[in-house]
């Protein structure tokens, strides 16, 4: 999942894989960090203004707890150069990551081309969704979406470049990827993303 606020670097999780998901666009989620990768937190410094940030939507428990394995979501990707549909399906989980297979599928579900999967730490799939106060405003709306009517947090992000401007739709009861996500440049619409279909494996615990 790279951030809104980071599209035209990334734009797609595809954002994604987001906020929280698996294969990313240069244009919507954030580039994955390798498996096993540590990183070393730099000595903070008093010259450097600290970057005040909106809450996130979900703490990375909650996503963890909705993605076990097994879960799967269809999701609708547009962009000006054409429309698929993609698979997101959860094949691993443990206490501090989770793998995600992304494929694209046709119409009737059938895996078109090689599936890909990514890893990541619920940190960092919590992170997708972290946006810049100074650049972002958080709102709380009711919308009418493929999965039903839903109750939730709607992110409106401005940036990075300039005439960019995007939204992020996260559900209460969905916790993880955007339910839905839009991007325009200039007033035109660039890029959506929408989850059409979410199937918790049999067995999962219903909130």
């Amino acid at each position: 999942m790279e951030a809104p606020r980071k599209l035209s670097a990334v734009v797609i999780l595809a954002l994604a894989g987001a906020a929280c998901g698996p294969a990313r666009d240069p244009a919507t989620s954030p580039a994955a960090v390798p498996a096993g990768a540590v990183a070393t937190p730099a000595a903070p410094s008093p010259d450097v203004e600290r970057v005040e940030m909106l809450p996130t939507p979900f703490t990375a428990e909650q996503i963890r707890a909705e993605w076990v394995e097994g879960l799967r979501l269809t999701m609708r990707r547009w962009a000006l150069t054409g429309e698929r549909l993609e698979r997101w399906r959860v094949v691993a989980a443990d206490a501090e990551a989770v793998e995600i297979e992304n494929a694209t599928v046709d119409a009737d579900g059938t895996v078109v081309g090689e599936p890909v999967t990514r890893r990541s730490t619920w940190n960092q799939l919590r992170d997708h969704a972290s946006f810049s106060a100074a650049a972002a405003t958080r709102s709380r709306v009711t919308r009418s979406t493929a999965l039903g009517e839903l109750e939730g947090w709607l992110y409106a992000v401005t940036g990075p470049d300039a005439g960019m401007t995007s939204e992020y739709f996260f559900a209460d009861s969905l916790p993880g990827a955007p339910v839905e996500m839009t991007a325009w440049q200039d007033g035109q619409k660039v890029f959506e993303l929408e989850q059409v279909d979410r199937e918790q494996p049999p067995g999962a615990a219903a909130d």
